[in-house]
């Protein structure tokens, strides 16, 4: 039975328990192995899909205030920013809901709000023990939004040990571009039945300055977070746990939807006031609560049985401000409450098959309202001087979207191959009982099959080709249906309750391979869209959700890793992506692809002693540009290079600490000025003389970090 092998030299075990140092070295030498891409624990070169799993040492050792600060610079990953804060994923050129984000294999994106930066307020970054990412659709296992790849956040946690035991960690950090400080702890308390985790975390920064030494005016936020998780033995083979947790952020601003306004709004209309008007979100939580039991069975097939039951609770303020007034003009505070179960199974018919089954449902809730201020009251949200116009406006009456689902995957293992089969059906459901000018009727059913075919053949130890074939769907997500309202990218939004679903069936070819001291991973794919949802701007700042007839996106992924010595590791990667809007209506690049880029470094790492990491990461520019369907909003780029540095020390165990070690990093040594070109500031808003700055990201940056455990 491989798998049930391989299980049990999962890295996070491993690490929490000394005892299993043999066990680590085992494991390293078979590979990495991640959850995500199967469903269950699997070694990567067993996967006919290309898969990244970002480990807990490259985490700490990053200078990183948000998750895109992780994920940027990984091959085939880029992010979408509208702020300093504001990151949302896009793998292969598929962004934003077309990507599945889970938090400990809770799915998040059901919540997403109206505006960027979701991402970055998912998880403190330095509660992360590992991330992994899957490439390409992933519905078969995780449904709508897993049409473009899923990425799994795995926070902190420890195992049961032999003995009581108590253990902990600690990190604390600052940098000098934002003066911004950092800080976390976290403590676990077990034995053979029983483990208890508590952690806690803290970021604040200030406005930072970009490569010309200017400060990007409401670029600083603030983040707590706190974790706790419970793992019990029922019995032999049998675990019940309970997890919960709380993130906060607070002053985010999103800088893609300032805007200075000329227009002095007519009498009675709901316009912003003119002057320098931008939304934010003055504080957002996310709540996690979730219950789930894990247990191996007795019987034919040795099943294995997972069920989680959970909540996941969004709250979150959307603001407009307008400096010349010094207030709020728009108010609206939402909450997004999604409940869902998931149970699946997991069978071993022969010792060379799995066979996993399981169902998924959940439900997503939401009635945003928003306080319109209004020249009649002096735009002075919730004051009420016209009944009709100045009182609470319901956005969404009792919008809700409903998914259920059931699916299957075997995996066979041959001596010269694994094969890998997937099925999925899923009725997904949007209803709404009223919706702010939005035209009914507003229920609508999308009923979905989704499907995957993979081989990984296992030539030779330097070459062993995978080959995959599969579709995945997204849905229209509760906004783009319902919510007329002005977004975060500076542009009013009008939604369709009408929307087909995406379809993304991608065809992939790729192989992995060592050759003495080098290790390679390289892929080529492409992606037929159908259906692709977007928004076409058809008037100023206005945009409408439409389906496109079809999108095509291909491109090639590599990384290659070479061991120098035991300490000193080499590594580079690179991308390259094309997307194409096939539209008959269109004859342009689709919009908003990310332009290729390449990272090269150097590692040097040991137990005890220095330890150093230095990369490059050079992006091409960007000409290649939706201007019929963006009406010429989305921008070209230029090309630039950055340089990061880290260097540290670490002590062996000393002073009551079983590790501690202090690095000193310099990140964009060159002080480039630049920006990402997913950057939703147009060209048409830019004014600096009116307050209206560029989306430039952060120069050059001094770092000090201090990592224990204990």
């Amino acid at each position: 039975m491989k798998r049930r092998v391989v299980g049990h030299l999962t890295l996070a075990s491993l690490l929490a328990s000394p005892a299993l140092a043999h066990a680590q070295e085992a494991a390293q030498t078979l590979g990495t192995v991640s959850v995500t891409a199967t469903g269950y624990e699997t070694l990567i070169d067993e996967t006919p899909s290309s898969v990244t799993v970002i480990e807990a040492s490259e985490i700490r050792n990053r200078e990183a205030r948000t998750l895109g600060d992780l994920l940027r610079g990984q091959p085939g990953v880029a992010t979408a920013v509208d702020g300093s804060v504001g990151s949302d994923p896009i793998i292969r050129g598929l962004k934003r809901d077309q990507v599945l984000v889970l938090v400990d294999d809770v799915r998040i994106n059901a919540m997403q709000p109206p505006a960027r930066g979701s991402l970055a307020s998912y998880v403190n970054v330095d509660l992360i023990e590992r991330i992994e990412i899957v490439r390409g659709p992933g519905s078969v296992l995780y449904g709508a939004g897993a049409m473009g790849g899923v990425i799994n956040i795995i926070t902190r946690g420890g195992d049961f040990t032999d003995e009581p035991e108590t253990r902990g960690f600690s990190r604390l950090g600052v940098t000098s571009v934002d003066e911004g400080i950092r800080g976390a702890i976290g403590v676990t308390v077990s034995n053979d039945r029983n483990v208890l985790d508590l952690s806690t975390a803290y970021l604040n920064t200030d406005d930072y300055k970009n490569g010309d030494g200017e400060r990007l005016r409401d670029s600083g936020t603030e983040q707590n977070a706190y974790h706790l998780r419970y793992r019990g033995k029922l019995a032999p083979g049998h675990e019940v746990q309970f997890r919960a947790q709380r993130d906060e952020r607070k002053d985010v601003w999103y800088l893609a939807s300032r805007n200075f306004n000329t227009d002095e709004p007519q009498e009675g209309s709901i316009a912003p006031p003119m002057g320098l008007n931008t939304h934010y979100t003055p504080r957002q939580t996310r709540d996690l609560y979730e219950l789930r039991y894990e247990g191996e069975l007795n019987g034919t097939w040795a099943p294995r049985v997972e069920a989680s039951v959970y909540r996941h609770e969004l709250s979150r303020g959307n603001y407009d401000w307008n400096k010349q007034l010094g207030r709020d003009y728009r108010t609206s505070d939402t909450d997004f409450t999604t409940d869902g179960l998931r149970l699946q199974a997991e069978l071993i018919p022969t010792d060379d098959q799995i066979l996993l089954v399981g169902a998924e449902a959940w439900r997503l809730r939401a009635s945003p309202e928003s306080y319109f201020g209004t020249e009649s009251n002096e735009f002075q949200p919730g004051e009420y001087v016209n009944p009709f116009i100045d009182t609470p406006q319901p956005l969404v009456e009792n919008g809700r979207i409903e998914s259920v689902g059931i699916f299957a995957q075997h995996e066979t293992y041959l001596d010269w191959a694994t094969v890998n089969l997937g099925v999925r059906y899923d009725e997904i459901s949007g209803k709404a009982d009223d919706a702010f000018m939005v035209a009914p009727p507003l229920d609508k059913t999308d009923r979905n099959l989704s499907w995957s075919a993979g081989l990984t053949w296992h030539l030779d130890e330097a070459f062993n080709p995978y080959f995959s074939l599969s579709e995945g769907y997204r849905s229209a997500s509760l906004l783009e249906r319902y919510l007329t309202y002005p977004y975060s990218d500076g542009y009013t939004w009008l939604s369709n309750p009408q929307l087909d679903p995406e379809r993304n069936r991608t065809f992939e070819v790729g192989a992995r391979g060592q050759i003495g001291a080098t290790s390679y991973t390289v892929s080529a794919y492409e992606s037929r869209i159908r259906d692709y949802i977007g928004g076409e701007v058809i008037g100023s700042e206005i945009k409408q959700t439409i389906n496109l007839d079809e999108a095509r996106i291909h491109g090639v992924e590599a990384l290659v890793e070479h061991a120098f010595t035991a300490a000193v590791t080499g590594y580079a990667s690179g991308t390259w992506i094309r997307g194409e809007n096939r539209d008959s209506r269109f004859d342009e690049p689709l919009t908003q692809m990310p332009p290729p880029e390449a990272s090269i470094g150097l590692n040097h790492s040991v137990a005890q002693g220095w330890q150093w990491d230095a990369r490059i990461r050079a992006v091409a520019s960007q000409s290649r540009t939706a201007d019929t369907f963006t009406d010429n909003s989305e921008r070209n780029t230029s090309g630039f290079a950055t340089a990061d540095l880290a260097v540290g020390y670490r002590f062996g165990p000393s002073a009551g600490f079983r590790s501690n070690e202090i690095t000193f990093s310099v990140t964009n040594i060159a002080n480039k000025a630049y920006r990402e070109h997913v950057n939703e500031m147009t060209e048409a808003r830019l004014d600096p003389a009116n307050g209206v700055q560029d989306i430039w990201a952060p120069g050059r940056s001094f770092g000090l970090t201090w990592n224990a455990e204990f």
